[in-house]
């Protein structure tokens, strides 16, 4: 289909409106054919994403334990609950951030299924609430499943139990 522009100026309403309804036109046909090679490219961008929040998950982790050594090492030779309980906000701070990581992991897996099974989702969309059955709301806070995973809450937990252990230890000394 080739779009034709109105001859005239284009200010007045009765252009405008045509102008519209031609691009709405074309843009609906567009859509109708999606094809098998752009579902595929269209999951490979999501592939994409969920690799990254991978990654970007093991890299939280490998800031963290240097972090968490200094702090937690120096607390014990230099005798600071100051900096113990530094060392144990780090461990939060990863830790919630690692958890936002799962979080929008498990959402672009549920995207990816979505468009793996030919659901109504818009082509090449990367909107992962359009995959979610609770609707289009965001909340950037991990959830309680996010947080108890095996990724986050065997890794952060026991880091963050020996740091209060470690402040206990000074508190008592």
């Amino acid at each position: 289909m080739t779009l034709r522009w109105p001859t005239g100026a284009a200010e007045d309403d009765p252009s405008i409106n045509q102008t519209l309804a031609t691009i709405q036109s074309a843009l609906l046909h567009e859509t109708d054919a999606v094809s098998a090679e752009d579902r595929r490219q269209h999951l490979s961008f999501i592939q994409a994403v969920i690799t990254r929040m991978s990654q970007a998950s093991s890299s939280s982790k490998s800031w963290l334990l240097p972090i968490v050594t200094v702090t937690y090492g120096y607390a014990v030779t230099g005798k600071s609950i100051l900096v113990a309980l530094l060392g144990c906000l780090a461990v939060l701070v990863f830790g919630v951030l690692d958890a936002n990581y799962l979080k929008q992991e498990r959402a672009f897996r549920k995207l990816y299924d979505e468009v793996a099974a030919g659901s109504p989702i818009p082509a090449f969309s990367m909107n992962p609430t359009l995959a979610s059955s609770e609707g289009a709301g965001s909340n950037y806070w991990p959830d309680w499943p996010d947080v108890r995973s095996w990724a986050v809450a065997p890794v952060y937990g026991p880091l963050l139990l020996s740091g209060l252990g470690l402040v206990i230890w000074l508190a008592c000394r």
